[in-house]
């Protein structure tokens, strides 16, 4: 890596580190929004709401309802999970994003010294 390409590179950086994390805000708005959907999917269960869709909560014990809810909420869940990993992979690019531009930073830093 050459002083242009260095330099080059600094420069694009901000945005693009900008762009991360307008991402990652994305990807937590998507996850909050996953959640309350899973939490209103559960509510409505045990309230009784999907029952004239054949989903009722109404195990003997706390294990068959647990295992009811988790059945019935399924596509929730799923999309909980799959918006995890979402914000997950947007925190490493940022995260991946800020070491490159500290470590672009520190050869500046030691270029300057040996000048």
């Amino acid at each position: 890596m050459n002083k242009q390409t260095i330099i080059a590179r600094l420069m694009e950086l901000p945005e693009l580190i900008a762009n991360a994390e307008i991402a990652l805000i994305n990807a937590q708005n998507n996850l909050n929004i996953a959640r309350s959907q899973l939490t209103h999917r559960e509510d409505g269960l045990y309230l009784g709401v999907f029952e004239d869709e054949g989903m009722v909560i109404d195990g003997k014990n706390a294990e068959i309802r647990s295992a009811q809810l988790r059945k019935f909420s399924a596509i929730e869940r799923n999309e909980v999970a799959r918006t995890e990993h979402l914000t997950m992979e947007s925190r490493y690019k940022l995260d991946k994003l800020k070491t490159e531009l500290k470590a672009l930073q520190s050869i500046v830093d030691l270029l300057k010294g040996a000048a």
